[in-house]
């Protein structure tokens, strides 16, 4: 029975190690391919959502590292139209920082704060 214990145990440790091991290559990749999220592009469509004018949004953009000026008029002029929208173009901001950056790397669904 010891045994047994014991060998469950090490398939245990094993699982682990391989799990962080996987979570630690998945952050290496990503940190690799410069893409991964930054909070400032979040605080940035909050901000954009809550009726904050475009040079304050652009000043938040600004920090971002895989953001350029032209990324950023860009960014705005996909997201004004979408102003309107029930959750105050929150969505499409996000949508638009994906199209500009050619891969899905923020969540549109997440939320720092609801709609006021």
């Amino acid at each position: 029975m010891e045994s047994f214990l014991a060998n469950i145990g090490i398939l245990a440790i094993a699982f682990v190690i391989i799990y962080i091991y996987q979570k630690m290559l998945e952050w290496h990749d990503s940190k690799q391919s410069s893409f991964y999220e930054d909070k400032k592009v979040y605080q940035a469509a909050d901000e954009f959502a809550h009726g904050a004018s475009s040079n304050e949004v652009k000043a938040l953009l600004t920090a971002c590292y895989a953001l350029d000026e032209g990324d950023m008029e860009k960014i705005m002029s996909m997201s004004m139209p979408h102003k309107a929208d029930k959750d105050g173009g929150y969505r499409s901001f996000i949508r638009s920082v994906n199209h500009v950056l050619g891969e899905d790397i923020y969540d549109e669904k997440r939320r720092k704060h609801e709609p006021r």
